[in-house]
């Protein structure tokens, strides 16, 4: 594994995950009124850069070249946001998806700076490599989720303030409002400022969103539920897009989507995850799967589980960085 590898891993993850049909979203068969299937694919290729220099940091920091809080995680997730903008004419396709990938990317770049050391727990030969490939994955993956957390809890109120003025340049509906600190109220910033709040105390505030939540438990829906559903889903069917759907509908039944909730309350969330449990639980049948989409598809796209689909891309960003090949 090496930086190119976490770069190409990143750029197929969002290319994969748009591609599948899963419920309610953009995909090869499905274009929304003022975002297409071709959107999300430009901006799939262009967040590369920002994933390359998040990687690069997040080897320096590993070796010490320069501070964890040095990273810039805000400036690489408004790079790459606004890297995506100048490849298509959709709306916001990957805010959400920047926000968990850049830094994973500079998490895994922290770990590719130590892999060949080990971790002196007798579980390999001493150089880092795992004989057992399920054992080896999930060392690989504690590590990076370390290094993950690290990066958060180190991040300063200049990456607050970065990643206020991407939600600021897309405007996605209904996000980050809270009492103290609306990010469409210029007074934020400087409560932001004056009590010093990083990315980590944002997320720790405004934790009932999805994203929000992956970024201070480690990416817990991402490494726990979405992976290893698409992982063992493409090791039963060798069929990628079936894997992605069915961990697209893994982790929804589990989790209502925050960016349903935003648009129409907690309570429509919970009915939805409801709904993809019972549709998951009885085994993912075809037509139902049809069913749920047309139940979930309106003008206005108030109804589509677009938090879920960012899960599904870190998610698949794992699978991959963890072997999968398509």
């Amino acid at each position: 594994m090496d930086i190119r590898d976490i770069v190409t891993c990143a750029e197929l993850a969002c290319v994969l995950e748009v591609s599948s049909k899963k419920p309610g979203n953009v995909s090869r068969a499905y274009n929304f009124k003022d975002t297409k299937y071709e959107d999300f694919l430009a901006s799939g290729i262009a967040i590369g850069r920002a994933i390359e220099g998040s990687a690069k940091r997040g080897r320096l920091a590993a070796l010490g070249d320069i501070d964890f809080q040095d990273i810039g995680i805000g400036e690489l997730i408004k790079a790459a946001v606004t890297e995506s903008k100048r490849w298509h004419h959709g709306k916001n396709t990957n805010l959400g998806i920047a926000m968990l990938l850049v830094p994973l990317s500079a998490a895994c770049g922290a770990w590719v700076a130590v892999a060949g050391e080990g971790d002196g727990e007798g579980d390999g030969d001493g150089k880092g490599n795992v004989k057992d490939k399920k054992v080896k994955d999930r060392v690989e993956n504690e590590r990076i989720r370390e290094y993950l957390d690290l990066i958060i809890k180190n991040t300063t109120y200049k990456d607050t303030i970065k990643l206020y003025e991407t939600i600021n340049l897309v405007r996605p509906g209904g996000m980050g409002r809270t009492a103290d600190v609306d990010v469409y109220d210029k007074r934020s910033i400087d409560h932001i400022k004056e009590k010093g709040l990083n990315l980590y105390d944002i997320m720790k505030i405004t934790k009932s969103d999805s994203i929000a939540a992956e970024l201070v438990t480690g990416m817990e829906k991402s490494f726990e539920t979405g992976y290893p559903a698409i992982a063992d889903e493409f090791d039963r069917t060798g069929d990628i897009n079936k894997a992605v759907v069915y961990g697209f509908m893994a982790i929804l039944s589990r989790c209502p989507d925050s960016h349903i909730a935003r648009k129409n309350g907690a309570d429509v969330a919970e009915e939805i995850s409801r709904e993809a449990a019972e549709i998951f639980k009885r085994g993912m049948d075809k037509r139902e799967l049809e069913q749920f989409d047309k139940r979930l598809r309106d003008k206005e796209n108030r109804l589509n589980p677009g938090s879920t689909a960012d899960l599904v891309t870190s998610s698949l960003m794992i699978a991959l960085l963890n072997g999968l090949r398509v």
